[in-house]
């Protein structure tokens, strides 16, 4: 072998870091109603608030432009913070399991009431936004690559005093939790789940 120049023997770090498997509190920047009725989904647009990791999804976002707009990456950026979940419309005859959407969608709602005290949930997505909820964030695998992402919601006092349990990680054919999601695309590059919705950034 030959020595080429500008070798150095140091690690690559133009991985983007991910955000540790763990619960966090988040605010929610975002709604969006995506879809035609009657098969449609309610997507939040969140970001961490609190901690260290305060507004995680925004930085990765803005990392990932600078690097489009640098010619760095081929790829688009794509903000990563987006939950989304399926509305449950007794006339949507797509929907696989209806009784279970109708089941998440109540606890949805019941944890984003139990972390905003004084709010209830009164079937107007926009009064979601600026509300705190609880997210966990869980591995995943997507072609043999491993990343984190959003697994689901969580109550905020729970998070607070730690007592979230862990969620176990998704493989690449999903498991019981990846049923209350309706299939967003994936970003080939790094294998996340990605949504679009018109507000870039917050």
């Amino acid at each position: 072998m030959k020595a080429f120049n500008g070798f150095e023997s140091k690690a690559n770090d133009n991985r983007p870091s991910q955000l540790p498997v763990g619960a966090y509190v988040a605010k929610i920047k975002g709604v969006k109603i995506d879809g035609q009725e009657p098969d449609q989904a309610l997507i939040l647009r969140v970001d961490v608030c609190e901690g260290p990791y305060t507004d995680y999804f925004l930085n990765r976002y803005k990392q990932d432009e600078k690097k489009y707009d640098d010619g760095k990456s081929k790829y688009p950026p794509k903000y990563k913070g987006d939950y989304r979940i399926r509305i449950p419309n007794d006339e949507n005859k797509k929907a696989q399991y209806p009784e279970s959407d109708k089941k998440r969608f109540g606890d949805m709602t019941y944890r984003i009431e139990e972390s905003n005290p004084g709010y209830h949930w009164d079937w107007d997505e926009n009064g979601l936004k600026g509300l705190l909820v609880g997210i966990s964030i869980r591995e995943a695998e997507f072609n043999g690559h491993k990343f984190t992402e959003i697994g689901g919601l969580e109550i905020v006092s729970a998070v607070r005093e730690g007592t979230v349990r862990p969620m176990q990680p998704r493989g690449q054919r999903g498991d019981a939790d990846d049923s209350q999601f309706v299939a967003p695309p994936v970003d080939q590059q790094s294998g996340m789940s990605v949504v679009d919705l018109p507000e870039l950034p917050f």
